[in-house]
């Protein structure tokens, strides 16, 4: 396991140097083939969740929605070409369309032409599916976009932190401590405000 592998041991300094310049190496795996960029989505993720952010919400929400939506499309295909092209009794076809009506929504019209079925699904079922993967991936450019736009300095917050807290917060700090101070500070603010 690399060095760094998680909110509670990598200065939060070093995440948001990893975040700006992709440099996972800075990560220090303890073996050559560790994959440093799943390590350190797996701590990003984690950020996310912890931060209690509605953006970063939304984010999650897009990132599974799109993980999801891609692995569905491609069920959807390998099943029908499966269905289609092996040589499959009608009881073995019907059990394989029922488990893709019931995993995924797909209804196959056991009346009709199959051949037409399948160019319907296809063309018609998948081609919903993509639609919606598009729109969801647009939404994700879009929010990465304009959160790569915001500049974040690090060691500015450090220091909002640090007048929000009215203490000298030490920039060693763990991504963990890191995330909770400012959620604090949130909370503070929001009841400053709020006493006004």
């Amino acid at each position: 396991m690399a060095k760094y592998s998680s909110i509670e041991n990598i200065p939060a300094k070093l995440f948001f140097e990893v975040l700006s310049s992709k440099d996972y190496t800075l990560l220090q795996a303890d073996y050559e083939d560790e994959d440093l960029e799943l390590i350190f989505i797996a701590i990003y993720d984690d950020f996310f969740v912890k931060s209690d952010n509605p953006e970063a919400k939304r984010y999650l929400n897009l990132t599974t929605n799109i993980a999801f939506l891609e692995y569905k499309l491609a069920t959807i295909k390998q099943v029908m070409e499966f269905a289609y092209f092996a040589h499959l009794t009608k009881e073995m076809r019907d059990k394989i369309l029922k488990a893709l009506e019931v995993g995924c929504g797909i209804y196959i019209d056991k009346d009709a032409d199959f051949t037409e079925e399948v160019k319907r699904v296809m063309q018609v079922e998948t081609g919903i599916i993509e639609n919606d993967l598009t729109m969801e991936k647009l939404d994700l450019d879009s929010m990465v976009k304009n959160s790569s736009q915001k500049a974040f300095d690090f060691y500015d917050n450090i220091v909002s932190l640090s007048n929000v807290h009215e203490r000298n917060i030490d920039e060693t700090i763990t991504l963990a401590m890191y995330i909770a101070l400012d959620k604090s500070a949130k909370q503070k603010i929001k009841k400053q405000n709020n006493g006004k």
